[in-house]
């Protein structure tokens, strides 16, 4: 992929971050579902973004009812996510209209709950991009504590080729 400057280098901060309205221009989503609100760090092969968990959100209120903890599959929403945005930092021109998916989790595991008032850091690096795919391995922290490692794949394609 080309080493020319990415359009994110225009969103970021004084400190080189984005916040998130910056990541919303990079990510389509909803306020609902973006479990992303900062990119600290992000290189070409290297991004850590950070989520904080709200007491009181709608997903820790049903899960569970007398216990809140943010579910696992949420945690690994928001490292594809952080991914997504590594991803697209790496994309050429000609690829920014590309949609991004989740075409394969290859390994995730979880190691401990993660409470509301909690601050996630999801830290992953690039190991592999492609025209049509790309290979991330990364880990959600909590503090210092490894909450979760993943191995994802993501596919780069066009929207029209799901329909």
């Amino acid at each position: 992929m080309a080493d020319a400057p990415s359009l994110i280098d225009d969103l970021r901060d004084a400190e080189g971050g984005l916040d998130r309205d910056a990541i919303k221009q990079i990510i389509p989503y909803g306020d609902a579902f973006l479990f992303v609100d900062s990119v600290t760090a992000l290189t070409k092969s290297e991004v850590e973004a950070c989520y904080d968990v709200v007491a009181g959100s709608a997903y820790l209120e049903a899960h569970f009812r007398d216990f809140p903890i943010m579910p696992g599959v949420l945690i690994s929403e928001g490292c594809a996510q952080a991914g997504t945005i590594l991803i697209r930092y790496n994309l050429d021109a000609s690829q920014q209209a590309k949609d991004l998916f989740v075409a394969r989790v290859e390994d995730a595991r979880f190691f401990r709950p993660v409470f509301p008032g909690a601050r996630l850091r999801y830290c992953l690096t690039l190991k592999t991009l492609g025209s049509r795919a790309a290979r991330l391995v990364g880990e959600a922290r909590v503090g210092d504590a490894i909450v979760a490692k993943y191995k994802i794949v993501m596919a780069i394609m066009d929207r029209g080729a799901l329909t």
